[in-house]
This record gives structure tokens, sequence and C-alpha cells, in this order.
């Protein structure tokens, strides 16, 4: 079975340029016509969702906008029913939540905190309502508000709260955040009766107000934004400090009893009766007698949308009599008595009042839009990003236009439609320029991309995003040159090139007289930790480069054919593209960035000053090379990532899913189904004792299961 994880993180900003064509491209393709062509759009499919999972569940930092990702998994959910045979089981279209953060404890679920199937036209409504009436006596339902927040469900004995818990996979387990859910003050930690024993499950989100007043105080500190209200409730719901819980203003709406001592005949009920114990439910929920009832409620819901003070993005229907419910049932998923009308995007018309060029830190060329000031989904916005130059031809976008903006998952909102009626005379059409604003290199598009980058290594626009990922776990681990570290040393000019940080103990009195990254202790510490750097791994040092497409596991299976950076830079392409896990698309990448004239000169420093630049002849440390492991479960004695980390310094692939070819799986506390899995293929399952045992002796040299 193929690993589907995504090997560089969501938040690294060298995905982002590629991922709004990604999704472009595949929403465009044409169906495939033979089983071959199916197999790879599902693949593509399969590895674009989970990073798209990977970043809006786990790190709370969405890369595409909502109705985006809605009509990618419909894709593949389509593709999937059309061709059952290529549906595997780590399949998107399959899973309920996102994973489990090693943060937290995992708790397992009583209860399945399942996911709604999302419809997105009044057919769908129709089929669902008609379908749902033709199995049950009682055609009665509520319609209610879909919050735009974080799913959790909070365990009450005897009247007081116990336990709060995030969906997590929303099968076997979630997360333990009992300490945070204490610090959100509309969520009761006593109730009026002293109930036995109450599951609630509800919505915390953010409202508009405490999401403005947190993304100004973070700007204020130069600080990264969250992107929209939720993915601030997600982030904030997910602090290990409580006490910034308490400060961010979170809020919560129940809407669903899972279990209680006491039983109702309708849904409507319970939720009058959670009100009576202090929670705040759902507001306004109506009750729908007939189709157009229900059509009636979703609309008003939908009119009321850009007037409250905080985020939703659909409306949900679903039975009220809980009889029917349970004679209803579930798939493994979704409840079938009930769905999600998602939302189109709200849209605002405005005007362009002119259009800059925008440098990112991965040297992508942005346009973006600059705008009479307009509300849009609770908040002012000035500006709009125009993606790319392809993307302003195809709108043909100009200086002085109105134009139709839309909010979906990022901060700032898009240009969707030029309103041609409107424009007035004169006006020009726009071109990215040929020189990047920032330092003057010149610009150029990367392969067949629609995206156009500075060619400058250096570029002072990108270099403090390239110091800190030269400096992360993943590439060279230098402790102690974080992003902050990385832009006080650029802004004092200490460090203009990346090769710069290991001459800069030349500067060590300047270093300390200055105080920007510490005194003398700190200083000499950071200096250390620079020069250890060079005992680093080659595979680590090209990791560091930040080439497009390449992380840490691509950079180890690249020299493990190519065992040297030279050797790497006078390669072809189609030999590259030939080498396992690289690809014709990584394989461009590669082969353009060392084509650069900066990249020669970054590469001739780098090489003079000591970096590692040759893997080793030696077959010691590759004793794992060819076996795959699975890592499940809470370890104790160290993070995942790090036994992760443990088992690739000796040469092992590590997957997140269990197959046939899986070598062994490290089950920890909690493990799920993985460990279950790997014996019902009578594979090696080593509890967290047999591993680190077995661990030190593979280190050694002297086997491996």
């Amino acid at each position: 079975m193929t690993d589907h994880r995504p090997e560089l993180s969501p938040s690294d900003p060298r995905l982002q340029g590629g991922i709004a064509t990604a999704v472009v491209r595949i929403l465009t393709a044409p169906e495939p016509d033979s089983k071959q062509e199916a197999a790879a759009m599902i693949s593509t499919l399969t590895r674009l969702l989970s990073v798209l999972d990977h970043a809006y569940y786990d790190l709370d930092s969405p890369l595409a906008e909502d109705a985006d990702y809605d009509r990618l998994l419909r894709r593949l959910e389509t593709l999937e029913k059309k061709w059952p045979g290529l549906s595997g089981d780590d399949s998107p279209a399959k899973r309920v939540g996102g994973g489990i953060s090693e943060k937290f404890t995992p708790v397992p679920h009583r209860f399945p905190m399942l996911s709604l199937l999302d419809v997105f036209s009044r057919g769908e409504v129709t089929a669902f309502t008609d379908r749902v009436a033709s199995q049950t006596q009682d055609y009665r339902f509520l319609v209610e508000m879909k919050i735009d927040g974080l799913s959790v469900s909070l365990t009450y004995g005897n009247g007081r709260l116990v336990r709060g818990v995030t969906r997590g996979d929303g099968v076997t387990s979630g997360e333990d955040i009992t300490e945070n859910i204490l610090e959100i003050k509309a969520i009761p930690q006593v109730l009026t009766e002293p109930v036995e024993e109450l599951v609630v499950r509800g919505e915390v989100f953010m409202p508009y107000k405490s999401f403005e007043r947190l993304n100004a105080q973070l700007e204020k500190k130069g600080e990264k934004l969250f992107a929209n209200p939720r993915n601030a409730a997600a982030g904030t719901l997910r602090q290990l400090d409580a006490s910034i819980v308490a400060r961010r203003g979170l809020s919560f709406f129940a809407f669903d009893v899972q279990h209680s001592t006491r039983v109702f005949d309708f849904d409507s009920e319970s939720l009058d009766w959670l009100s009576e114990l202090g929670f705040l439910v759902i507001p306004e929920t109506r009750l729908a007698l007939t189709r157009e009832g229900i059509m009636k409620a979703v609309d008003e819901i939908e009119q009321r949308r850009g007037s409250l003070p905080f985020g939703i993005d659909g409306a949900v229907i679903k039975l009220d009599r809980m009889a029917e419910r349970e004679q209803l049932g579930s798939t493994n998923k979704y409840p079938r008595w009930a769905v999600a009308y998602k939302y189109p995007p709200e849209q605002k018309e405005t005007r362009i009042v002119d259009i800059t060029a925008q440098v990112g830190r991965t040297g992508r060329i942005t346009p973006l839009a600059w705008l009479e000031p307009v509300n849009l989904a609770g908040t002012t916005v000035r500006k709009a990003t125009l993606h790319n130059q392809s993307y302003i031809g195809q709108l043909d976008i100009r200086i002085g236009d109105t134009v139709l903006v839309q909010k979906g998952g990022d901060i700032i909102p898009a240009v969707v439609q030029v309103i041609r009626e409107k424009r007035p005379a004169g006006t020009k059409v726009y071109k990215l320029p040929d020189h990047c604003p920032a330092c003057g290199s010149k610009t150029e598009y990367s392969g067949d991309s629609v995206d156009l980058f500075c060619t400058g290594i250096d570029c002072p626009a990108q270099l403090v995003r390239h110091l800190s990922y030269f400096a992360s776990k993943e590439a060279m681990d230098i402790s102690g040159i974080g992003e902050k570290t990385a832009q006080a040393l650029t802004e004092k000019g200490f460090v203009k090139s990346i090769a710069d940080l290991y001459i800069l103990h030349e500067k060590r009195d300047h270093l300390i007289a200055d105080g920007s990254v510490g005194r003398q202790k700190a200083v000499d510490k950071l200096l250390s930790e620079i020069e250890n750097s060079k005992n680093m791994t080659p595979d680590r040092l090209l990791t560091g480069f930040g080439i497009p497409l390449v992380g840490r596991q691509t950079a180890r299976a690249l020299m493990a054919v190519i065992p040297t950076i030279r050797k790497i830079a006078a390669t072809d392409e189609e030999t590259l593209a030939s080498i396992r896990d690289i690809g014709p698309a990584t394989a461009r990448e590669i082969h353009h960035w060392f084509l650069l004239p900066q990249t020669k000169m970054l590469l001739d420093r780098l090489e003079a000053y000591g970096l590692p630049f040759s893997e080793s002849s030696s077959a010691e440390g590759r004793l794992l090379e060819g076996r795959t492991y699975v890592l499940t479960g809470t370890l104790s004695s160290m993070t995942r990532n790090e036994a992760r980390e443990a088992l690739e310094s000796l040469g092992a692939r590590v997957s997140n899913s269990v197959s046939s070819a899986t070598s062994a799986v490290i089950a920890g506390e909690n493990p799920g189904g993985k460990a279950e899995r790997a014996r019902e293929l009578g594979l090696t399952v080593m509890n967290e004792q047999e591993f680190t045992t077995w661990l030190a002796v593979a280190r050694q040299g002297a086997g491996s299961p």
C-alpha cells in the first residue's frame, strides 16, 4: 500500500506556490478514459488531499479554499465509485477527521464523532429529504447553522465537567484538551442540574471580534497571522499553555446529546434541555415539515450570514425524531439522517485601486490587488490575491476595474470576476515584472509552472525563510536559528547569504556587542551549533537548500543513487526523473535549481567552508536500507518524530500505513487499528521496550527484524 502522508510539512512555504496550481489542474482535467488514467488521477487526488487534510486538521494552516477542497473530494469519491478496485484503505474519502497530535494524550471515543455528508445544490437536498421521507413515517426536520469551528465532545459526571476531547480521527480516538476547555467561559463547568452522566457534542469557535483582535496582536509582534477564525480556534485549542486559551476569547455552541441518562423523543427537546442546563446551543434552529420549508430555512440562514458575529459555512438539515435516526443508522463516515448544505463563498463588489508584485519567502512573485475597503465574511478587506500572470490574463484584470472578491481559506481574499461593463476608459493590461522588485534578479517561470519566481538565492525577501528552513530539524538542525533569530541576523547585516552562517564566527565580537541574538553565552552556543552542523549528512544539506518538492525523504532517495551533491548538480533531468520517489516534476525542479548561476556560487562557498557534499562509502548506518516501518500509538521514552529520525538514520523508510511490504510495526500506548492490522498480516509488532532494545542493537550493526 502506498504511503500518502505528505513528506513536506504543509506549512512549508515551498508547497504553497504549487498548491493553487495543482488544484486548478486537477479540477479542470478531463475525465479519465482508462483504468490506468483513473489510477493516476486517484493517486494525484489522494496525495493532494492528504497534504490539504494535514494542513487543515493538524497544522491549522489551510492551503486551499473550502469550496475547492470539497470539489476535489467529490471528484475522488466519484472516481472511486466508478473504479472501486483503485480505492485504497488510506483514501481521504474514507477518513472522518484529521490525525492525533503528539502534544496531547489520545483518548478513545466512547461514541463516534462522525462527519456530515456535504451537499451543494437544492437538487441534492431534495434527493436527501425524499430518500429519508421514503424510509420514515414522520417527515420532520431541523435546520440549523453550520458553525465554522472545531468539533469537541464534553463529558459530565454528576453535573460537573470531567473531560473535553477533540474529534481526532472521529472513530477511534481524539485529543484530551480538558485543561484548555476549562478556560472557555461559554462552556459550563457545573450544570444547573446534577446529571449523572452526559456527553455533549458541540463546536468551539472564535467570534469575528476575537479573531480581529488576535490577528492585530500577532501582526504587531511580527508573527504569523491566522488564516481565518476556524483555524484560529483550532490553533488556540491546541495550545499547551491554557492561559493563552483564556486570553483569546473562544466561544462554544452545543448541538448534540451523544449520551445521557435522560431519553428524548426529539432532538429539538434535547437541545431545549441543554439550554436549561446552562449550554449555549446553536441559535435560531428551525423546524421544517416540507421540502419548501426546508429550503426556506436554508435561505433564511444564508441571508443572515453576513450579519452574524461568528462564521458559518452552511446549514445542517437533520431528522428531528430520535427513533427514526436510529432506524436509518450511519455509514462508517456519515449519519444517514443528516446532511450539511454548503453555501458558496461570500462575494462582494469593490474596485481595484492598484496592483503590486509581492515577493514571497519562497521567491514566488505574487500579484496583489489593492482594493477600496469592503466588508467580507465579517472582516474589512483592503487587498486580494491575483494568484499569477495566467490568472490575471484569464480574467483580464486591470487597475481601475470593478470586481467581485471572495474570501475562502486564506487570509487574503481573491478576485474572482471582473465586471466589464463598469471598466473605465484607458485601463492597461497588467504584466508581472521581468526583475525581482526586492533584489533586482531576473524572474523566471519554473518549468511549465504558471508561477513566476525570483532567481536570487540570497534575495532579501526570501532570506529569512531560507535561513530558518536551512537550520530546521529536517535540514541542518542548527538549534537557535528560528525565524526571529534569522530575521535579526539579516536585518543587522550579519548574514546576506546562507553561506555567511559559516563565517559568522569572524563577527563574534560584533554579535555580542549588538545583542540581537543574545549575549556572549548565547552567541558562543549559536556559533558552536553552526560549526557542529558541518558534521551533518549531505542529504540534510540537500534538504536545507529548499529546492521545491525536495524534502528529507526525497533527498535521501536521491543521494542513495547519486552519492555526491556535485554529481547531482551535473545529472540531466531525464536521469533524475528515473530515480525512485523522484518523478518528472521533482526532477525538473532539481535540474532547474542547480542550473542557476547563484547556485554555483553558493555551492562553491559551502564546499570551501567544509560542508558535507558526499555520502560516506561505508555501509555502516544503512543497516535498514530497503526496509519499511510503521509507528503507531504514543511512546514514553521518545516522540514519534524522534523514533522516525532514528529509523531513517539507519536507512529505513517510515510509512503511515500498514501493508504486506511493512517490515515491522512499533506500537506505543493506544496503538489503534494499525497494530491489529499488522497482526492480521502476520507482521512483527514491537512494543516500546522491544523497540528501544532492538534499536540499540541495530545501531551497533547487529541485525534487524
